[in-house]
């Protein structure tokens, strides 16, 4: 099926929220298992910057970012595909992983969809598709 081109506006990017039990052992799984970046923290009560207590975040890594909600927003149990360029940094990604403890649902194998992907959950069941096409080496 050939893409169209749409006749509305188009979006420049997207933002996905992920609901999560408790925001700051989140950032912490976030940070310290999946290697991503704390952009900013904040609650409704509390300083924009660095509460106490968060109740919502944006994590980062790369170019891909990501709102965690504590206890509203987004579903429990989302999945996001995110894509790599090459085999090679979906070994390197997979290696990271085994080594940080992060939950590897499926290590990286082949697809008849032309992917390599491996599947990993965060510690509030929410779930990433990481791979890459199967003609990047």
């Amino acid at each position: 099926m050939a893409l169209t081109k749409s006749k509305s506006p188009a979006f420049s990017w997207q933002t996905p929220v992920f609901c999560v039990n408790d925001l700051s052992a989140s950032l912490k799984h976030y940070q310290d298992v999946l290697g991503y970046g704390i952009s900013w923290a904040w609650n409704d009560d509390e300083a924009f910057e660095n509460p106490d207590k968060p109740t919502f975040a944006c994590v980062y890594r790369g170019d891909c970012f990501i709102f965690l909600c504590e206890q509203g927003q987004g579903n429990p149990g989302s999945w996001l595909c995110v894509n790599l360029e090459s085999h090679d940094e979906l070994e390197e990604v997979f290696r990271e992983y085994q080594g940080s403890g992060a939950e590897i649902v499926e290590p990286p194998k082949d697809y008849s969809w032309g992917m390599r992907e491996m599947i990993v959950r965060d510690i509030d069941g929410n779930t990433f598709r990481i791979g890459c096409a199967l003609s990047t080496d």
